[in-house]
């Protein structure tokens, strides 16, 4: 008896290009391909920067951040998008409306994460917006594989983030860094559609054998996205008290070396400032970093907001004046600047705060 052999069907491949998309053929070539109204276009107010805090990415853009490993790229990035979930000022700059941050790290383990997060000062209750993913397993590289890229804008689309940070950008990748293909890929695929939804979208990187060079790999790196800031640490001082109170103090230069805008600065001298105990470990809220270009607006902004952003997690209430300011905060331990004007600028602060709040007392 002779039997009809049937041929199994393919198997798909997981990691194959999916179908080209034909497009709906309900939908109107005016909704797929749409024309732009000059009029409209002109009517709109692009003086007004939006700004993400610290004024070195605008909402929506695209950047990368590039350092030697153990420069502080991953500290700087958690103290930004810390103070930018809570709505804290960020290098000198205003106070803003907190963000939903979406951070995937395949480079730091849990204990680097949350002693640096207390070290900064933060509290579990003030990261309800910091969706943070250890260790995320794509199905692949988001420079080649669309389901692993599917999976990504899935949870983008669930969470609903403001930022996107991939930390380190080389670990979320299968082609090589010095192929330009990878790179252009890993735009078309991730960056691209972060971007027409309005995330800003950021790698950190690490910088190549030749510093002059810039990122490690491809030049196309540095083509594809708004901005590449370039970390590098100048200088750095260790003192300690008579407690055995260590401080360490970095200096730190962010320069931008790409930009598609031109708006904003493109270089900022930072100064981070951290103490650690006797036995080694980093003290709770003793970390942070600060503008170090001195007598700029900017600078002085950062003085003032820094009180203002401390005696308000203090629970400062609303509505003091600048001598009951002085006397509260001596009674809580809190020592404001001797300027009277800064402790003017300071009581201020804290009363915009609350009025924007809608607490009037």
């Amino acid at each position: 008896m002779t039997t009809n052999h049937v041929e199994a069907p393919p198997r798909e491949d997981p990691l194959a290009e999916p179908p080209r998309d034909q497009g709906d053929p309900a939908e109107q070539p005016e909704d797929r391909f749409p024309s732009l109204d000059w009029k409209q276009a002109f009517a709109t107010d692009f003086t007004h920067i939006d700004w993400l805090p610290g004024r070195f990415i605008e909402r929506g853009q695209q950047v990368a951040i590039v350092g030697d490993g153990k420069v502080g790229k991953s500290l700087f990035a958690h103290d930004w998008l810390w103070r930018a979930v809570t709505g804290r000022s960020f290098l000198g700059d205003e106070r803003r409306d907190p963000l939903r941050v979406l951070y995937f790290d395949r480079e730091n383990g849990l204990r680097d994460v949350v002693t640096r997060m207390q070290a900064l000062g933060a509290t579990p209750d003030e990261l309800e917006g910091f969706d943070y993913r250890m260790f995320p397993r794509f199905s692949g590289g988001l420079d080649a594989a669309p389901i692993a890229v599917q999976e990504l804008l899935r949870i983008v689309s669930e969470i609903d983030p403001h930022v996107v940070i991939f930390d380190t950008v080389s670990r979320f990748i299968t082609g090589k860094e010095n192929d330009s293909d990878t790179w252009l890929q890993f735009y078309g695929r991730v960056h691209a559609p972060l971007k027409g939804m309005g995330v800003a979208g950021v790698r950190l990187d690490h910088m190549g054998k030749d510093a002059e060079k810039g990122s490690r790999g491809s030049s196309a790196k540095s083509q594809d996205v708004d901005h590449v800031w370039e970390m590098t640490r100048l200088n750095e001082n260790h003192s300690r008290d008579d407690d055995g109170i260590q401080t360490v103090t970095t200096e730190i230069k962010l320069k931008r070396t790409h930009t598609r805008t031109g708006l904003g600065d493109d270089l900022m001298h930072l100064t981070r400032r951290g103490r650690k105990g006797s036995a080694g470990m980093w003290l709770t809220g003793q970390t942070r970093h600060e503008l170090a270009d001195k007598g700029t607006v900017r600078e002085a902004n950062q003085l003032v907001q820094s009180y203002v952003d401390e005696l308000l997690a203090k629970d400062v209430p609303p509505g003091i004046g600048r001598e009951k300011l002085k006397e509260w905060a001596a009674s809580r331990g809190i020592t404001l600047p001797g300027k009277t004007g800064t402790v003017s600028q300071i009581a201020a602060g804290v009363k915009a705060y609350y009025a924007a709040k809608g607490d009037q007392r």
